[in-house]
């Protein structure tokens, strides 16, 4: 791969936080500006977070629904979206925070020339370089997971030597303490936020409600001169100097009370910082690199012509805005981009990464950068699998069994219902009741059906059925008998779940918006994905209980999909008028993906109505909105509408961009906007889909590969039933398909189709 399709760079430090470039290792997460007299690092650690062990109730419910349902069944709906709104919302999730700023402040005027900023894909460090005078300065930072420090190295070569201040500091409750050559900052996050008129409204308490405890510590390892004061570390006279920093809290899991936790979250830092000074900065870079690549470089990517070595990325995207497309080692370092993201933010130990992955950057930071699972968390880890990196994937599947764990009583309260379910928002804390507000985005309980097929495409793609019987397969179950229990029959016999919103889209009654519908085909895509699956799972471990008779029982009463009289597939359970035509999401698509229920081959009536409806929604959106609709077309095999909506993601959109369309920031995240780190996902699962598609034991090749990109190669993809696959062609055609791995396979290019039985070896085939 060409230096154009792995690296970031610019000719000037950043301005913005959509201008700073991202390092991570799962747990502590840091955005460099790469600044000249004054460098901001703004720092993340996954775990802090406001709020305390259930810091949220969970009211009974069951009468409140049973009249929402018959309002809805009366065909009241106007009436029961209102009830809805003051009986069935709870309570707020709490907010992801930024730990605070390093900063470092030069004690010496620096004019800069011929300054360079990167970020290199190929071993996630990032570096700045400029020159002053007769003088030459560098710096280069990392997070390493095996150490779990942040490392930055500087460095003066000529007759200037480095003379700088650092310190940290926080918009939480913290106190800062110098030792020697060590600062330490302690924090406290806070007990609750909430919001008033736009502006954060923070409340710290003690006791059983006081907020999770943290430490951030650096130390300096230089052949300069060391001096401290209460706040600060000075460095003078020196021609290197390294900073090694950590970060730690007392967080242990969501059932803790922070308050209660025996964590010695000091003293892990300080150890950390022993073990990392003891290594020194080359060995713990070596190692960091080490760790980084063998996940990387599982996959590589080459799309063909148009390279752009000597252009800095903002003005790539600039000139491709223009009009300029001819770039394609763009679309491979967004792609590539977007793999960098998911082994920086997501590793084994780590949160789940959240709506900014782990680089928030404000106390209260847009939807409290939460966990929006209506799409959003789902839409994170698309990409995992299929690009090879199943260590990825481990944060969501413990995730997935906190939720269930917090999920039965509210399945219990809310509805009545055995098993579990999750809303559309939670957090640290895993809340899985209705959020405030609006039942339009509130009143969906469906997520942790959804997150299930999240959990069984890691069996799907890893052959793992140890941890399908003892994790997926037990979460999965419960997901199913919530599912039963809320089903009802409407007039025709048909079996779906009453009452049910669309998210976050409404419809319109006269002149009024109304989200509440009979039931919605979001709702009973993903309610038959997850039967279909959980069947298909008890199969294979041979399990038959209530769950899979109950399952075969309804299976084939569920209400099936319709089309409406323009072609389109509907979406909610009556044809209606759409209050937003052009709505930014296409939750009713659920079934063309993730899903696979509905394809080209199989379902072509069903394919052609997702087509329409694709059409009618327009190609326009929000970022992970673009994402999206990239993966629909590929699943139609449409390469001219996946290169469209690509190149719509990849729109430029300035800095401090307002709400608007969605596109790509000069540091290649994806805007919303604002900052959304799901559209970066959704963009590589929609070339990985456009490139490569497996559904059962099917593997599709080259579906939709668009014009543009008429020769390159995709090689170390992985395809469910755990099969590496290497592709290349050359104008537009297949010359070279390899497979490894065991089983049974169709394979299928254009209109041609042959089966494979592999071994175990790599193999060649013709086709």
């Amino acid at each position: 791969m060409s230096s154009a399709s792995q690296t970031l760079w610019y000719k000037h430090p950043a301005k913005s936080y959509t201008e700073a470039l991202p390092i991570g290792n799962g747990s502590l997460g840091a955005m460099v500006f790469g600044g000249v007299e004054d460098e901001t690092v703004g720092l993340n650690l996954d775990t802090l977070w406001s709020g305390y062990a259930r810091s949220y109730t969970v009211d009974d419910k069951r009468e409140s629904f049973a009249e929402t349902r018959r309002l809805t069944k009366e065909g009241k709906l106007l009436e029961a979206f209102d009830y809805a709104t003051k009986h069935m919302t709870g309570d707020r999730c709490q907010a992801y925070l930024q730990l605070g700023r390093l900063k470092i402040s030069s004690r010496v005027h620096i004019c800069a020339k011929k300054y360079r900023r990167r970020l290199d894909l190929t071993t996630a460090v990032t570096d700045c370089a400029f020159e002053t005078g007769d003088t030459e300065y560098t710096r280069e930072a990392f997070a390493s997971f095996p150490d779990k420090v942040i490392a930055l190295k500087m460095t003066s070569q000529g007759k200037k030597k480095l003379d700088f201040t650092v310190t940290l500091n926080s918009d939480l409750r913290y106190d800062v303490s110098t030792d020697a050559s060590t600062l330490t900052l302690s924090g406290l996050c806070p007990s609750a936020i909430t919001e008033t008129d736009g502006e954060p409204v923070i409340e710290y308490f003690d006791g059983e409600k006081r907020g999770i405890d943290f430490t951030c510590m650096f130390r300096v390892v230089t052949d300069g001169s060391v001096k401290t004061d209460k706040k600060h570390i000075h460095i003078s006279e020196a021609s290197e100097a390294m900073i090694y920093l950590t970060a730690e809290s007392c967080f242990e899991d969501p059932h803790t009370a922070p308050c209660l936790s025996k964590k010695d979250h000091r003293g892990i830092c300080a150890a950390r910082l022993e073990a990392a000074v003891k290594k020194g900065y080359e060995a713990v870079k070596a190692e960091h690199i080490a760790d980084y690549t063998q996940f990387y470089n599982r996959v590589t990517i080459d799309l063909g012509k148009g390279k752009k070595e000597n252009v800095p990325t903002n003005r790539r995207l600039i000139e491709f805005l223009h009009n300029k497309r001819n770039d394609n080692d763009l679309y491979a370092l967004l792609f590539n981009f977007g793999r960098y993201l998911t082994i920086a933010a997501s590793r084994e130990g780590s949160q789940p990464m959240n709506l900014q992955g782990i680089w928030t950057f404000t106390v209260l930071s847009p939807w409290n950068a939460n966990y929006t699972t209506n799409i959003n968390t789902e839409m994170n880890y698309w990409p995992t699998l299929v690009c090879s990196m199943p260590e990825m994937y481990q944060p969501l599947i413990k995730f997935m069994e906190e939720l269930a764990d917090e999920g039965r009583e509210t399945a219990e309260k809310y509805y009545g219902a055995r098993g579990f379910c999750c809303h559309h928002n939670t957090d640290l804390w895993r809340i899985t009741t209705a959020a405030p507000g609006n039942p339009v985005w509130s009143f969906w309980p469906m997520a942790g059906a959804w997150l299930c097929r999240n959990l069984y495409e890691h069996y799907e793609y890893t052959g793992d059925t140890e941890y399908l019987k003892n994790t997926a397969y037990p979460i999965m179950r419960e997901a199913a008998l919530f599912c039963l229990d809320m089903l009802d029959e409407d007039e025709d016999g048909y079996l779906m779940i009453t009452p049910s919103t669309s998210p976050e889209n409404n419809f319109l009654i006269g002149r009024e918006d109304c989200p509440i519908s009979r039931t919605t085909y979001m709702t009973m895509g993903i309610t038959r994905d997850l039967f279909k699956n959980t069947l298909t799972a008890a199969e294979i471990l041979r399990i038959g209980d209530e769950v899979t008779e109950g399952i075969k029982a309804v299976y084939d009463k569920l209400l099936p999909y319709r089309v409406g009289s323009k072609g389109q597939l509907l979406e909610w359970y009556d044809e209606v008028k759409e209050a937003e035509p052009h709505h930014r999401h296409v939750s009713h698509l659920y079934s063309l993906f993730p899903a696979d229920l509905i394809n080209v081959r199989d379902t072509p009536e069903l394919a052609a109505a997702c087509r329409r409806t694709l059409e009618l929604r327009g190609d326009g959106g929000t970022g992970w909105s673009l994402g999206w609709k990239i993966n629909f077309w590929a699943r139609l095999c449409d390469k001219d509408k996946v290169i469209k909506l690509i190149n719509n993601q990849l729109r430029y959109i300035k800095p401090n961009a307002r709400p608007g369309r969605g596109g790509t920031y000069p540091n290649m995240f994806d805007a919303h906007p604002p900052f959304q780190i799901d559209g970066n996902f959704g963009a590589v699962s929609g070339i990985a889909q456009a490139l490569m598609q497996s559904y059962g034991n099917r593997i599709h090749i080259l579906p939709a590969l668009p014009d543009g990109w008429s020769t390159g190669h995709i090689h170390g993809l992985t395809a469910k039933g755990n099969v590496r696959v290497n592709i290349d062609w050359e104008n537009g055609r297949l010359t070279r398909l390899t497979l490894k791995g065991k089983g049974k396979f169709e394979i299928i290019y254009g209109e041609k189709t042959v089966e494979v039985t592999l071994d175990g070896s790599e193999k060649e085939i013709s086709i």
